[in-house]
């Protein structure tokens, strides 16, 4: 449904010419497109056709190339994104597990550590979850399930 969706004026067009062609081949009794390559033909000028078909598969080609490289592109800076967002967690993790040491240190209540202990599992378990995530392949719904901030006290 995505292609339809990106392609809709494309295929709109399409279609109008399509049906003005099977018009006027039907109801009107005349061949435009058969009448232009005869008249080519007597003129000449058929080789415009394969370098016509060369030049649209040109651009074609280009137009591949150019969404490939945007692709790429995009996959790079989400990966640098994520491991960026790795060592962002990863420095939060090693600054709570030096916050506990303090807290064990000071006598702090043994239920609040257990907490921050607690958190610092699920930081791990972002990390983890950031670690295996394909960029090409990504599913975000699977990546939600994993990462849910609701889930983190289960």
């Amino acid at each position: 449904m995505k292609v339809l969706k990106n392609n809709l004026f494309r295929v709109l067009i399409f279609t109008i010419v399509i049906l003005a062609v099977l018009f006027f081949n039907l109801i009107k009794g005349m061949h435009p497109i058969l009448d232009f390559l005869q008249y080519l033909v007597q003129k000449d000028l058929f080789w415009i056709i394969p370098l016509l078909l060369v030049v649209l598969l040109i651009f074609w080609q280009h137009n591949i190339n150019v969404k490939e490289k945007i692709s790429n592109e995009r996959v790079e800076i989400f990966s640098a994104t994520i491991r960026t967002i790795q060592d962002v967690l990863q420095n939060s993790t090693s600054s709570m597990q030096l916050l506990i040491l303090d807290m064990k240190d000071k006598g702090i209540h043994e239920e609040i550590i257990i907490r921050a202990e607690k958190n610092i599992v699920e930081l791990k378990k972002a990390i983890n979850t950031l670690a295996s995530v394909d960029p090409k392949s990504i599913k975000l719904k699977e990546l939600n399930h994993n990462m849910s901030i609701i889930k983190m006290n289960e």
